[in-house]
């Protein structure tokens, strides 16, 4: 038996900064949206116990191990009758790295899901959410994807909405963003304590279209933009080509604007295709991971 798992993008609707915590993570409030662009995961079992990594595609980078290796060693910490069992692993990534996105940490998702159904462990979704908050402050939001709000340092997720499918334009540079070098630029600039991200969380449970733009905010924008004028850059040309409030994704360096139907968010695309990025027309989705088995 194989698994395959196909690991949703996501954008951030909304995020919000609201100071540091005393772990030293920082305190968020953000809305986050699945969307079509995915990378694919296929799980089976090996002969070798442990799990043996392959990738394909676009480049991951960086020095330790993958987060993909990482989910199968929590995963293997919280059911010790998985050490002596082996799960071979390939890795298509479609999804670019350190592009606001959450790639890595769908892919983590992917395979703790992947490896419940590969070896029928039973786990539902609030068990796997308890084990992917242990690996990175978006993981537990991908195990059910959609329209959600997370709070606390990313991990506590809470299903809105969800928002009416909608297409997405999106466009990433040729150039990664250091989540941690960003998090740096915000010590002196946090976002209040307002409860914006309710209003936006309310507007898109009402799907109330026009609201949920105007209530769209980065609290990246104002610190990032100012560095990487490459990126600024690009949102003028969203704004020139008629997008309604491009916004950043995360820390970047992707970003993206909703369109209300194809043919607007293709001539967006078209209108910015001459810009140093990568261009994608997407959906929104309303799940996360998704598993399949195939003989």
């Amino acid at each position: 038996m194989a698994i395959r798992v196909r690991c949703p993008a996501k954008i951030n609707l909304g995020l919000w900064i609201r100071g540091r915590r005393p772990d030293g993570f920082h305190e968020i409030d953000t809305v986050l949206q699945t969307i079509s662009l995915e990378d694919l995961l296929e799980l089976s079992v090996d002969a070798h116990p442990g799990i043996r990594l392959e990738r394909a595609g676009l480049p991951i980078g960086g020095a330790g191990p993958d987060l993909v290796e990482r989910a199968w060693a929590t995963l293997v910490a919280a059911r010790p009758d998985l050490e002596r069992a082996g799960v071979r692993a390939r890795l298509t990534k479609r999804i670019p790295v350190g592009a606001g996105l959450g790639g890595g940490s769908s892919d983590a998702a992917g395979l703790l899901a992947g490896a419940n159904a590969l070896f029928g462990l039973g786990l539902g979704h609030e068990e796997l959410e308890s084990l992917a908050a242990n690996l990175g402050s978006d993981v537990p939001f991908f195990v059910r994807g959609g329209t959600a709000r997370g709070t606390g340092r990313g991990e506590q997720v809470r299903q809105i909405g969800p928002l009416r499918p909608t297409w997405v334009v999106l466009a990433t540079p040729p150039f990664a963003v250091s989540t941690s070098w960003a998090y740096g630029l915000l010590r002196k600039k946090l976002t209040g304590t307002r409860d914006d991200a309710s209003i936006l969380a309310t507007c898109v449970a009402l799907g109330d279209w026009n609201a949920t733009r105007d209530a769209q905010f980065n609290a990246f924008e104002d610190v990032v933009l100012p560095h990487l004028p490459r990126i600024a850059a690009l949102k003028q040309s969203f704004v020139a080509a008629g997008a309604w409030r491009p916004l950043l994704s995360g820390s970047g360096s992707s970003l993206f604007t909703l369109a209300r139907t194809e043919d607007e968010a293709r001539s967006v695309a078209k209108a910015i295709a001459a810009q140093d990025a990568s261009v994608r027309v997407v959906r929104t989705r309303e799940r996360g991971v998704t598993v399949a088995t195939s003989p």
